[in-house]
């Protein structure tokens, strides 16, 4: 468990400054929604805001109940906040909200609060794009009657306040990178020949899990899938019937929240350790892409858009295909279906992405994961990520103790 936790004092100054961005654009509240349940990937709003996130699996809405293993905080520019959820069982006290509704409905809950908060017919900016199910609204709306459920887009708010880290954030950002690592040298260490893909997943999840992670998810491919993202196209998509053999190229990206802050990163390997030419040069093109847009980071000047094209530019010098190549010099589908080369990370896998075109400039205080599946075609692929703070002066690699070169 990390000694860092956020402080009460935190999430109320996150809460107020929320409340002051939605008072900016003329909303009178803003309703914050997200999705849990087995399901980590679209928490983060709420639980930046409470520390709460529904415990209850994703199920069917029936007569009885909707939007199961969601969650809804209500937040008006003046008074004090609500949280609705589907499921309370807080054994260790961590919501930082007062006031908290327990309904097996949640969508007629949330508008039974915002009846009573007099918030109805009033400007309500919605933070949810990624949770908020067209189910939900269509109950909510006829829960409300005759009067108006007036939503309007909002996200921006939240993602503006999530992208720059406190202290204390990227305390947790550090614990939950050294937990990864961990959790990637279990994964690493189990690539060798006779294991199936399953196999080496099931061994870093382990300790994963005995360390405090909870899993988002696991893309490995190894052998003659290798140029895939994925082992498998089924569930689950790792490989669970063939087994590695010596010289198979293997790459693992790996990422979950440990105590609430991502840990995602990617490393490769040969199977025994000893690659053929293509295969070094392979990995140690993924590798080498990484640091050389890393090392184009100018902090306060730099776009996500610029590193974009570093990247690019970096894989034409160096002979790779890069995301606009076509036919025969194309070595996976991954690169050409998702031309990207990473992220901001804090309470998810979060934007800015590091995509052409992208004009946001990197500033002191994000968390960036930086990714790329290098391939040559005939070889296979290769996978390298590595996830790090941006200071004034520089960046800290959180992910530089886990061995980038697994090879002789």
């Amino acid at each position: 468990m990390a000694d860092t936790q956020i402080t009460d004092g935190e999430f109320a100054a996150r809460r107020r400054a929320a409340a002051k961005k939605a008072a900016a654009r003329g909303f009178d509240a803003l309703l914050v929604w997200s999705r849990a349940g087995s399901s980590v990937g679209t928490y983060g709003d709420v639980y930046y805001l409470t520390n709460f996130h529904s415990l209850f699996p994703l199920v069917p809405d029936t007569r009885l109940w909707a939007s199961r293993g969601h969650s809804a905080l209500i937040l008006p520019v003046d008074g004090e906040p609500v949280l609705v959820t589907d499921y309370l069982d807080d054994p260790e006290d961590r919501i930082k909200v007062s006031d908290i509704r327990t309904v097996t409905d949640l969508t007629i809950g949330t508008v039974d609060a915002l009846k009573e908060m007099g918030l109805l017919d009033k400007k309500i900016g919605l933070v949810g794009r990624q949770s908020f199910l067209v189910s939900a609204l269509w109950r909510m709306q006829e829960a409300a009657g005759n009067q108006w459920l007036n939503l309007e887009p909002a996200d921006d708010i939240l993602d503006d306040l999530r992208l720059i880290k406190s202290a204390d954030e990227m305390d947790l950002l550090r614990h939950s990178a050294a937990i990864g690592t961990k959790w990637m040298n279990a994964t690493m260490d189990a690539v060798i020949e006779g294991n199936t893909e399953g196999d080496v997943v099931g061994a870093g999840l382990q300790v994963f899990a005995a360390n405090g992670g909870k899993i988002d998810d696991v893309a490995i491919a190894s052998g003659p899938n290798s140029a895939n993202f994925f082992g498998s196209s089924g569930i689950p998509h790792w490989n669970v019937t063939r087994p590695l053999e010596t010289g198979d190229i293997v790459h693992c990206d790996q990422w979950g929240p440990v105590n609430g802050y991502y840990t995602d990163f990617a490393r490769s390997t040969v199977v025994g350790g000893k690659p053929d030419a293509g295969q070094r040069e392979l990995l140690e093109g993924a590798v080498g892409i990484i640091y050389h847009i890393i090392e184009g980071i100018e902090v306060g000047v730099t776009t996500f858009g610029d590193l974009y094209l570093r990247g690019q530019k970096w894989l034409g010098d160096n002979g790779f295909a890069n995301h606009k190549s076509t036919g025969s010099e194309v070595g996976d589908v991954f690169s050409q279906q998702f031309p990207c080369f990473g992220h901001t990370i804090g309470t998810g896998m979060d934007g800015p992405w590091i995509i052409e075109g992208e004009k946001s400039v990197i500033t002191e205080n994000m968390a960036l994961a930086v990714e790329a599946l290098v391939s040559i075609p005939g070889v296979g692929a290769a996978n390298h990520e590595e996830n790090m703070i941006v200071h004034k002066d520089g960046v800290e690699i959180l992910t530089s103790t886990c061995e980038s070169k697994r090879w002789a």
